[in-house]
């Protein structure tokens, strides 16, 4: 039995609708054009002189904790679709033969394209992680692939509230995966029962199979906000967060905050068989929080060093002495991601981020002030509860001020928008405060652009 997971093209603009099979009339922007230096700006310019492209939006879904889209192609960011590798090795050592399609890390955006790609195949079952700005795009594309084979929708927009209403309008979508599908993916394949499977969270990454590498897109995975040689290894040193940010879609609607701890020995062994059957040049650790727990960090870093390999992390601040830092930063870590969101602690309690230490911007200053020449990505929010228009604008003074700014790649930074995804605190407490068909206005739960926070 064959078992394909598919990460289906994102690609929309005002004109496409399921009606019309999602197809674009605006010019889009041929792939290998955006590879060019400075596309960015020809394509800017061809779009405000002449309104070539204008209204098109190319996104990514899979292996992002915050789907969104932008007005260029997203040719050089494709995460790797962890919950899709685990769940594809899985069920590969239990006997099935397994592909991993991913129209993203390919910059395919023709969804006729890629289903003829499916087709050839030939799967007996294809799972399909969706997300909540795709979702319409995902149901619609999953009932195109049920023509000629068995369907299962998986991902973090599914819970036991969305996936009554869409299950019901769409009869033809065999199996629902709710939550982390690691697990659960092997039961729906070996069952071949139609229906929702609930999430049965994978705790020890220890003692399971790597991750699946074996097919076409590996050596595509890049993120450039830690822009390493390529190809960029894209690793779990841990799964998981402990920590309660409202509005964090991950911890609360795929593994229910539990966190998996994977040891050092095991990384480095799966780093070291990567390396050799694949070939990567750096290693982009893709945690949710990467530095949790000093002692098993600190042995990491030691056969780290030994690797050899330029290596980035994403992590939080304030939960890591200095001394861990500048240990990183000698065993090759050339590149720390972190989520900051605010400098003002009133938001960060409404959001629940259960900041540890109040002084966490002196940790950054630390890091800035020493380390020149290691690149710094930060993550920051507006639209939050209990923020203003003037508080981000604090914000933005202070991290302009530390150096942050897009045109240094050693000070970067990205500002999006607060969405309330469905399954999480966030989207339950603005239910009492906006109206059901606002909240299910799913398309603009996009950080790339306004979402409906702006209506509070």
């Amino acid at each position: 039995m064959k078992v394909l997971f598919i990460n289906p093209p994102n690609i929309r603009s005002a004109t496409s609708t399921p009606e019309n099979d999602f197809s674009i009339k605006e010019f889009i922007v041929p792939k290998h054009l955006s590879k060019i230096k400075w596309s960015e700006k020809i394509f800017k310019s061809l779009d405000y002189l002449f309104g070539i492209g204008s209204g098109v939006r190319y996104g990514v879904r899979a292996g992002s904790r915050w789907p969104f889209t932008m007005d260029q192609p997203v040719s050089n960011y494709a995460p790797y679709p962890f919950f899709m590798g685990y769940a594809a090795s899985n069920l590969r050592e239990h006997g099935f033969e397994v592909n991993i399609l991913d129209a993203v890390a390919e910059d395919e955006y023709d969804y006729q394209k890629f289903l003829k790609q499916i087709k050839l195949e030939e799967p007996d079952l294809v799972v399909i992680e969706c997300s909540t700005p795709t979702i319409d795009i995902d149901v619609w594309f999953a009932n195109k692939v049920a023509e000629f084979s068995k369907v299962a929708l998986a991902g973090p927009h599914l819970n036991e509230n969305t996936v009554g209403e869409i299950r019901s309008d769409n009869p033809n979508i065999s199996f629902y995966l709710l939550g982390e599908y690691i697990l659960s993916s092997l039961k729906m394949a070996q069952s071949q029962i139609s229906g929702v499977y609930n999430s049965e969270v994978l705790k020890d990454l220890d003692t399971f199979p790597f991750p699946f590498r074996d097919f076409k897109s590996i050596t595509k995975y890049f993120d450039p906000s830690m822009p390493t040689p390529k190809p960029q290894l894209a690793m779990y040193g841990s799964k998981g967060c402990p920590f309660k940010c409202t509005f964090c879609s991950w911890p609360q609607t795929m593994y229910f905050g539990n966190v998996a701890l994977r040891s050092p020995d095991k990384i480095a062994e799966e780093i070291r068989d990567a390396i050799e059957k694949h070939g990567f040049r750096s290693i982009f650790f893709d945690d949710d929080t990467f530095n949790l727990g000093t002692k098993r960090i600190s042995k990491l870093c030691d056969y780290l060093k030994e690797i050899g390999l330029p290596w980035t992390m994403m992590g939080r601040l304030d939960i890591s002495p200095d001394w861990l830092y500048d240990k990183m930063v000698e065993s090759g870590c050339v590149g720390m991601r972190f989520g900051v969101e605010t400098f003002n602690i009133d938001v960060l309690k409404n959001i629940e981020k259960g900041i540890e230490r109040r002084d966490f911007k002196k940790t950054l200053e630390y890091i800035c002030l020493t380390y020149p020449e290691v690149m710094i990505h930060i993550t920051m929010m507006s639209d939050m509860p209990g923020q203003t228009a003037e508080d981000t604008e604090i914000d933005m003074k202070i991290i302009k001020e530390m150096g942050f700014s897009n045109d240094n790649i050693f000070r970067t930074y990205q500002l999006s928008k607060c969405a309330p995804f469905p399954g999480t605190k966030l989207y339950e407490q603005m239910e009492t405060k906006l109206d059901e068909a606002t909240l299910k206005t799913y398309t603009l739960y996009d950080g790339g652009q306004d979402t409906i926070m702006k209506n509070l």
